[in-house]
């Protein structure tokens, strides 16, 4: 029996039309482009992603551009990885290989697609494009609807950036779409793997989301303004303890200082007296005002008794001068006669 032929597996057609059955995500884009992503897509990459924490990885955005209501609208139906690729931590170069295995998985699975940008991953780096990512959106991406989609499956958080009047920029917000009366679930998913992202979700349930958003903006501001408060209160606080403790510091050293003063004239007024004592050891057992009279009455004795000394010796040696003079006369008398004589 003939073994029947495999059934060729049916291309994807794109609609083109504008998805109605959407979910804004981000802010609203003020810009003359939208961008709109199937939630299925949407899910394939951020499955692919998921893992890919070492170097970057990629792939090739598929979908159709539509104009309408004076915007050109990206539509993203379909993501092709990027495989033989070459990535490091901080590149990711998509070789010939990877653009024949890309053109041909296009050919395969989609019927009217084309190719309107490029998704790559940036682990744990943040949202941007750097000088090599702007070189390959400029050399291989220029048209003017084509996209970049950058993913940092570390910190869960995402950005789409498109051509505004010839310069790359970035794109506030976006939509997911589904099939129309097909629910839109993607809410979970995201909370499950990181609660903060960067484009965040609005509300779809009831209530006001705009209430919601005003709510928590007043809250933020008002735990912002506490902590700026308490941060001020604190300095003010270490600033006045150090205050306090170098004029403690400063009352201790100049009461050490006095002390010391202290001590050193004790010690000055000790050596004058020890130098009195020395002086007049026989007025120890005086009063101190009697030490200072009798030393006057002293004093005066003391002259006294010089003067009487000094008298004494002129009248001593006053006889023996005489005496002196008296002799010399006499010896010369002498030597005269006997030179008379002879």
């Amino acid at each position: 029996m003939a073994k029947k032929p495999a059934k060729k597996a049916s291309k994807i057609v794109l609609d083109q039309n504008l998805p109605q059955n959407i979910l804004p995500m981000g802010e609203r884009v003020e810009a003359n482009k939208n961008i709109y992503i199937s939630q299925s897509t949407y899910k394939e990459i951020h499955k692919f992603t998921k893992n890919k924490t070492t170097n970057e990885s990629g792939g090739i955005l598929v979908g159709t551009v539509i104009e309408e209501f004076g915007k050109t609208n990206v539509v993203i139906y379909g993501f092709v990885e990027a495989k033989y690729a070459e990535g490091t931590p901080t590149t990711l170069k998509f070789t010939h290989q990877t653009w024949d295995y890309v053109h041909g998985e296009i050919e395969k699975r989609y019927e009217n697609a084309q190719i309107v940008g490029w998704i790559h991953t940036h682990p744990d780096f943040g949202i941007f494009l750097s000088e090599y990512d702007t070189f390959i959106q400029e050399n291989f991406f220029k048209e003017d609807y084509q996209i970049a989609y950058v993913v940092d499956p570390i910190q869960n958080i995402e950005g789409f950036y498109f051509w505004i009047n010839e310069k790359i920029e970035r794109c506030k917000g976006f939509y997911i779409f589904n099939k129309t009366g097909e629910k839109i679930e993607i809410e979970e998913e995201k909370e499950s793997s990181n609660k903060h992202s960067e484009l965040k979700v609005p509300e779809t349930s009831a209530g006001n989301p705009l209430l919601v958003w005003i709510l928590g903006g007043a809250l933020a501001v008002s735990i912002i303004v506490f902590a700026f408060i308490s941060v001020n209160m604190l300095n003010r606080m270490k600033i006045l303890e150090n205050q306090q403790e170098n004029l403690v510091e400063s009352a201790n050293q100049s009461i050490a200082y006095l002390q010391q003063q202290i001590t050193i004239l004790n010690g000055d007024i000790e050596e004058l007296k020890e130098q009195i004592r020395e002086l007049h050891p026989e007025e120890e057992s005086l009063p101190e005002d009697a030490l200072d009279e009798g030393a006057v009455d002293i004093d005066k004795g003391d002259e006294a008794t010089a003067s009487e000394i000094s008298e004494n010796k002129v009248d001593d040696d006053s006889p023996a001068i005489d005496e002196s003079q008296g002799t010399e006369p006499t010896t010369d008398n002498n030597i005269s006669t006997e030179d008379d004589g002879e």
